[in-house]
């Protein structure tokens, strides 16, 4: 039997206890894993969903300031779930709200964003014959820019460091990988 299925068995939440609430909850956990005792905080996060919009040989990306980082990054549309939302019904949503397009969507993959500290599950979609709509609300944090770029200048910006956002390129290289 491999080692991280045992590893998984022997874990024991000893005791739990949350820090904060509010858009984000966190918490701090003690637990038992191999024998040991070990403390972690946990980020417990809304899952969320991205979206690889694609018009012919471009995609649509997002440049939007991000706080934490005080910069603004080239990203994929992007956005948590909702509370009685679906996977799929974000993506929608998201679509409509931050590059203003309606299409056929898929999965591509799903993927734990930062699971050493997070609970955030990302669901990745790839978008298809969009047609354009009334662009949604944004919200309050949200000031979006939209751009299209060739899937191919995209990559090279994935890979020689200016794109930054780790969902999108992700997202980007996996669907490049998928469709070449």
């Amino acid at each position: 039997m491999p080692h991280i299925y045992k590893t998984m068995r022997s874990v024991k939440v000893i005791e739990s206890s949350r820090i904060y609430s509010g858009g984000i909850n966190l918490r701090k956990d003690k637990f038992s894993l191999n024998g040991k005792i070990v403390e972690k905080e946990v980020v417990g996060h809304q899952d969320s969903v991205g979206i690889v919009a694609v018009r012919g040989s471009s995609v649509i990306l997002v440049t939007q300031y991000r706080h934490a980082v005080n910069k603004a990054l080239l990203e994929i549309p992007a956005g948590k779930i909702e509370k009685n939302e679906t996977p799929m019904q974000a993506a929608v949503r998201e679509m409509a709200e931050e590059i203003g397009c309606s299409g056929t969507l898929r999965p591509l993959l799903k993927w734990y964003l930062a699971p050493g500290y997070s609970t955030e599950l990302m669901h990745i979609f790839v978008a298809t014959n969009l047609r354009e709509i009334t662009r949604g609300l944004l919200d309050d944090d949200e000031n979006i820019e939209i751009r299209n770029m060739r899937l191919t200048a995209a990559i090279g910006k994935c890979l020689n460091g200016n794109i930054e956002d780790a969902k999108t390129i992700a997202a980007l290289l996996a669907y490049y990988s998928q469709s070449n």
